[in-house]
């Protein structure tokens, strides 16, 4: 009986010491103007986001935490100076910016299964291509352009990389990074 005991700890104790790490392929550079600088006189911004989550090229439900990213655009766009009021959703502003975030995740599904199935002794992986698409328009909705920017990260899932869980990378400096080379380009495109 306490061999069982013993077993079922160690399977606990194997899978809490799984771990996981990402890291960013670095594609797209750091703005080089941050906060932006302007002549023009502060707008006022309405942002309305929207998601997109595939794996393998077929559309998967959530993979998103909307709220989350719905504040960490704001901040980004508040850290910008660019603006001198920001808000969600519809209304009245000088400037309305429609962001898609896009999230297409490619993996191997047979790698996931032996991985899994070997409780990550066999490491398994998967890329993320990041994609935030945003169209600017002006007060009365005649849009003004688009600016697209991509990063790709890849993550490495094994029992050994638990040491590196305290290193890995989240998203969001990935989309923050997006979101400013997006408004360092709009605004010298003058979109903005």
């Amino acid at each position: 009986m306490m061999k069982k005991y013993r077993i079922a700890l160690l399977a606990c104790l194997c899978l809490h010491l799984t771990g996981c790490i990402s890291y960013s392929h670095q594609q797209q550079a750091d703005a080089k103007v941050w906060p932006v600088q302007s002549d023009q006189p502060l707008h006022s911004v309405r942002i309305k986001i929207t998601t997109d989550h595939q794996f393998n090229g077929k559309p998967t439900q959530g993979g998103f935490n909307v709220p989350r990213l719905e504040d960490l655009l704001v901040k980004e766009y508040r850290a910008s100076q660019a603006f001198s009021k920001i808000d969600l959703g519809q209304g009245d502003a000088d400037v309305y910016a429609k962001v898609q975030v896009s999230n297409h995740e490619t993996g191997s599904m047979a790698l996931a299964i032996i991985s899994g199935a070997t409780l990550l002794v066999i490491p398994g992986t998967f890329d993320n291509e990041w994609i935030m698409e945003t169209r600017f328009y002006d007060a009365n909705g005649k849009e003004q352009g688009r600016v697209v920017k991509r990063e790709r990260t890849t993550t490495w899932m094994q029992l050994l990389l638990v040491f590196a869980v305290p290193f890995n990378e989240s998203v969001d400096p990935v989309l923050a990074k997006l979101t400013r080379s997006t408004l360092e380009e709009a605004q010298q495109r003058k979109l903005l």
